[in-house]
């Protein structure tokens, strides 16, 4: 048995998820973790088949987290940062060499899939980032949302995994999170931390946006929450579309 082979053998990677109501999603988002030591899922209240969807892959547990926050409309919401702590809370439970985080929405393409127990017992960086392909339907990306900066040039990476033993946490900032490393709050950590940056081909592929029914109902509830009040289509404010490269598959 080769060095690496031992090393990543002897590793815990334990995955966290937040769901509620992904009966559409959770069953890719498992599969693709399969060769994870743990799945946690923290369901916030789904009245769909999420939890018993989840239920069924070997490594995988659930728990429930119940807390809500009241929006405009009647509308409510499982806080983002207080749902994510909770699974980081539970992911320390398991001592994990690794905790891999990630919306339900969104999965490792198949360079990825393959190499990250590899790619995670070689590095000596306590963060892991990764480039997110944001998909309109299941053929088509926003490119511009990947290379967000000036000239859509340089793809940027954001968080995927951190090592276990960090003092790692986020902080609630409406709609979404920062983060806090101990009792620094860390506007970027490439500044300030041990990072990776995974280059594509290594890419996480984000199905926000793979049914325009669901996108309508997103958008209804965002503007009418009052969560993001002027949410714009993603059509309008991706930039232009272009076909997935051969290498953005699962």
């Amino acid at each position: 048995m080769g060095i690496n082979h031992f090393m990543e053998k002897r590793q815990k990677i334990v995955v966290i998820v937040r769901t509620r109501n992904e009966s559409h999603r959770i069953a890719q988002f498992c599969t693709a973790y399969k060769d994870a030591d743990r799945i946690l899922v923290a369901d916030g209240g789904s009245d769909d088949a999420t939890v018993d969807i989840a239920r069924s892959f070997r490594n995988v547990h659930v728990r429930y987290f119940d807390e809500y926050v009241k929006l405009a409309n009647g509308h409510v919401r499982n806080n983002d940062s207080d749902h994510t702590n909770f699974l980081i809370r539970w992911a320390k439970e398991y001592q994990p060499t690794f905790v891999i985080y990630d919306d339900c929405d969104c999965r490792p393409n198949a360079t990825l899939r393959y190499n990250y127990r590899s790619i995670l017992a070689r590095t000596d960086a306590d963060y892991v980032m990764a480039v997110r392909i944001y998909l309109w339907g299941k053929d088509q990306y926003f490119p511009h949302m990947a290379k967000p900066g000036e000239g859509h040039t340089k793809w940027e990476p954001s968080l995927w995994a951190w090592r276990g033993n960090q003092d790692f946490s986020t902080v609630d900032v409406p709609p979404a999170f920062t983060f806090k490393v101990g009792a620094r709050h860390v506007k970027d950590l490439h500044f300030e931390e041990k990072v990776l940056d995974l280059p594509p081909s290594y890419c996480l592929l984000h199905y926000s946006w793979d049914d325009a029914e669901r996108v309508e109902r997103k958008l209804r509830v965002y503007r009418e929450s009052g969560l993001i009040k002027n949410m714009r289509h993603p059509l309008e404010m991706g930039g232009p579309l272009e076909p997935l490269a051969e290498w953005m598959i699962e």
